[in-house]
């Protein structure tokens, strides 16, 4: 990387994101993969064209600063969204000039080394392409989700994006960062030789580090989005064929969804037989989301055998290694490739409740056999997940690429 040489940083920008540095998962992510780059040396900017949050709802976020390290601008000139229709598409029309005129300065002045994309709208991420290809500089897809077998993305718009995403755009960008090795293949089959650097889940796994309560109460955890409510409605099954007799709970910490949502899972808890011992969490801070983590005696993730969940590999999957309590799950998708049944993992062979539930009780009726694979998967995950592995190693892809989907 000879830009680096001349005594400048290797300078990445981070697009298609918006609400940094405020968000769930895809947020947490950029924040690390930024964390992990300016700890290799690098930087990098992520570029919100913009607002999301709620003007009556203020928040403290300038348009324009600096988070644990990482540049982020809204090139809307604010990070709120206006309420009104020609208010909201005024802002979107400022911000797509202003991120174009953001990076081509960037490009004048020799500090535009690379982009990763972080979206699937079809035409935003056709407009980086061109970015690319008039100032110059590569791109790669953070490649984390099949969109076109995402079951919750309905609506013909949506359904003609999300094929148009995966049949002509992803082949025309100049390297992925794929999250699994399904997408890892995927990608291999329609852009036969261009560079791919896999990513599986990252964290940061400093928050973890914390003694768990004495003498509290036991309860398997299950942190998930409401729009996962086949997934939910698994685990609350699992949860009601666990013998009766045992004085565990299950606590649900569930994002997004609406009102008439969670009175639609309200409604099916009062229906279970072991309603009185679920409790519902949302809104959660970041803080005690972790010791909520650290003091369950097992963490739910039950994949479905299907391609939208053999495509992925949930976040949370490496906040549930860091936090040392035994991962429950299901053989799909990333799974095998990582954990092993009964060493760093409890492992259903197949999605089906009645077995799930099998794996939870070995939870209650082994004890100290849990606490023994919740820290073998704690190990793995320091090996396999941990963000500052993945620092010098990105930085280093990216700074090989020459922008024509090749390693230079």
């Amino acid at each position: 990387m000879k830009k680096e040489n001349e005594g400048r940083r290797f300078h990445v920008v981070y697009l298609g994101e918006s609400g940094f540095p405020i968000g769930l998962a895809a947020i947490q992510k950029t924040i690390l993969l930024g964390k992990a780059l300016t700890a290799a040396g690098a930087s990098m900017t992520v570029i919100n064209r913009k607002g999301k949050f709620d003007p009556a709802k203020p928040i403290q976020l300038e348009p324009r600063g600096k988070y644990e390290g990482i540049d982020y601008v809204y090139t809307s000139g604010t990070v709120y969204k206006p309420r009104g229709f020609f208010q909201r598409n005024l802002q979107k029309l400022k911000g797509l000039i202003g991120e174009y005129r953001y990076l081509r300065r960037l490009a004048r002045k020799g500090s535009l080394d690379a982009g990763i994309i972080s979206c699937r709208d079809f035409l935003q991420v056709a407009m980086y392409r061109l970015y690319s290809m008039l100032l110059g500089f590569p791109i790669a897809l953070l490649y984390v989700e099949f969109a076109s077998a995402m079951e919750h993305r309905r609506g013909l718009y949506t359904r003609i994006n999300d094929y148009l995403f995966d049949n002509f755009m992803v082949k025309r960008m100049d390297a992925s960062l794929p999250i699994s090795e399904l997408l890892a293949d995927n990608f291999r089959k329609v852009a036969p030789g261009k560079p791919i650097f896999k990513i599986p889940v990252i964290c940061d796994f400093k928050p973890f580090e914390q003694p768990k309560k004495e003498n509290s109460e036991p309860y398997f955890l299950y942190c998930g989005a409401l729009s996962y409510k086949e997934v939910v409605d698994f685990i609350l099954e699992s949860f009601d064929r666990m013998p009766e007799g045992s004085d565990v709970k299950l606590h649900l910490l569930v994002s997004g969804g609406k009102k008439s949502e969670y009175e639609q899972l309200n409604a099916d808890i009062s229906k279970m037989k072991k309603a009185d011992k679920v409790r519902v969490f949302s809104n959660v801070p970041y803080s005690e989301l972790v010791d909520l983590y650290v003091n369950a005696v097992g963490l739910l993730i039950p994949l479905r055998p299907t391609l939208q969940d053999s495509a992925r590999f949930p976040h949370k999957i490496g906040e549930y290694t860091a936090a040392a309590n035994p991962i429950i799950t299901t053989r799909v998708g990333e799974v095998p490739f990582y954990f092993e049944d009964g060493k760093t993992a409890l492992i259903s062979e197949n999605y089906d409740s009645a077995e799930y539930a099998e794996k939870m009780k070995f939870v209650i009726d082994h004890p100290e056999e849990a606490l023994r694979i919740g820290a073998q998967g704690r190990e793995l995950g320091l090996r396999e997940f941990n963000y500052l592995n993945y620092g010098p190693r990105l930085k280093s892809f990216l700074g090989n690429l020459n922008g024509n989907g090749k390693h230079a």
